[in-house]
């Protein structure tokens, strides 16, 4: 059997260095990598294959993170997030205090996530979006999740595809991957039964594309998860992107216990490679590779691009999600530091727009 699991991950690291698509056997022998000496190959397999993609380049993009409000009835055993309406961290943001972070930094790209609740309503969004169009024809509008998009249905009473193609129409040009958490039944049950399960996901994201959205893909892990969950989640990507072509980027998010919550501690920075790695070998039809730093810190998600990531996500100030949880990452990144970042890391920083296009040298 050892012999057989050491064929199969040189099969898979000599497949994937040359962006060839790797059986579920192969893929799943790349997990197995715990030696220091299969460590290094795999690291080594993962920057070459993102190499062939995009070169020295490494991108970023100057965004704002908007979550109206932390009202959320989901109650996910995760979440340090969420807030009832008489917890001590609940807030609720206006549209003039929205409207007015975007005036106040004029990002290229809104990044707009929220809770469940009736608060922000989805006609409140809906309209919340038609006037960032309005007043900022050329921002970039990345907004709400797949489970927002099921919730927003359900509460309004419309289909997907309607709740999808009004948010089309007032502006929404892309989806983020936010929801997905990670593949796994046995998890869902456990941790967000009140959410939408991973088929609900998938289906909801293939919709999206089909009307002509670009979307994201994430995964949480580091929370109970094997390996084994991970690569199923991993292949389940792959073969939807086969099927609707739509996905963006795949973004890894470790997971961040916060205070007293089921597990103690996140994955450690190496697991942390080693799933950016996986990833850049396994999905060869989605193309974008993001080392998210808020959930990763900063060192981490630098040294990510060393291990196949092609992207920084971004400035993302307001960032709230990941530091309600405890993550200890600043708030926000200058342009400045991103790109000094970026560059002490080895790679050339440029500048992109929300469409991963349009790149520019800077600084």
């Amino acid at each position: 059997m050892a012999q057989t699991s050491d064929i199969l991950f040189e099969q898979a690291l000599a497949k994937g260095t040359q962006g060839e698509r790797l059986t579920a056997a192969e893929a799943g022998a790349l997990a197995a990598a715990v030696s220091p000496d299969r460590l290094h190959a795999l690291g080594r397999a993962a920057l070459a294959n993102r190499r062939r993609r995009f070169g020295d380049r490494a991108t970023f993009v100057f965004n704002l993170q908007i979550n109206p409000a932390n009202i959320c009835g989901a109650r996910c055993t995760f979440c340090n997030y969420a807030a009832s309406k008489k917890d001590a961290h609940v807030y609720v943001m206006s549209e003039a205090e929205i409207l007015g972070k975007v005036a106040q930094l004029q990002p290229t790209e809104a990044h707009i996530v929220g809770g469940l609740n009736q608060v922000w309503p989805y006609e409140r969004n809906l309209e919340l979006v038609r006037r960032l169009r309005a007043q900022y024809p050329g921002l970039h509008i990345k907004a709400f999740t797949a489970v927002e998009i099921a919730y927003f249905a359900k509460t309004a009473h419309k289909s997907e595809t309607e709740i999808l193609a009004e948010l089309k129409a007032a502006g929404v040009e892309a989806l983020p991957g936010g929801g997905a958490e990670i593949f796994s039944e046995r998890l869902w049950r456990r941790h967000w039964p009140n959410k939408i399960g991973p088929d609900e996901w998938v289906r909801i994201h293939q919709t999206a594309h089909g009307l002509g959205f670009s979307t994201n893909a994430t995964m949480l892990f580091g929370f109970g998860d094997t390996w084994d969950e991970r690569i199923h989640h991993l292949l389940t990507l792959r073969r939807a992107q086969d099927q609707s072509g739509g996905f963006a980027c795949f973004i890894p998010l470790a997971f961040q216990p916060g205070e007293g919550n089921f597990i103690a501690h996140g994955p450690t920075p190496l697991e942390t490679l080693m799933v950016l790695a996986i990833a850049r070998l396994v999905l060869d039809n989605i193309p974008h590779l993001k080392s998210y730093w808020p959930m990763s810190g900063v060192e981490t998600a630098a040294a990510g691009l060393s291990w196949g990531a092609d992207d920084m996500d971004g400035t993302i100030s307001e960032e709230k999600i990941a530091h309600l949880a405890g993550a200890s990452t600043p708030k926000g990144l200058a342009r400045e530091r991103m790109t000094e970042t970026i560059r002490m890391a080895g790679f050339v920083p440029l500048e992109r727009d929300g469409k991963f296009g349009e790149a520019k040298t800077k600084g």
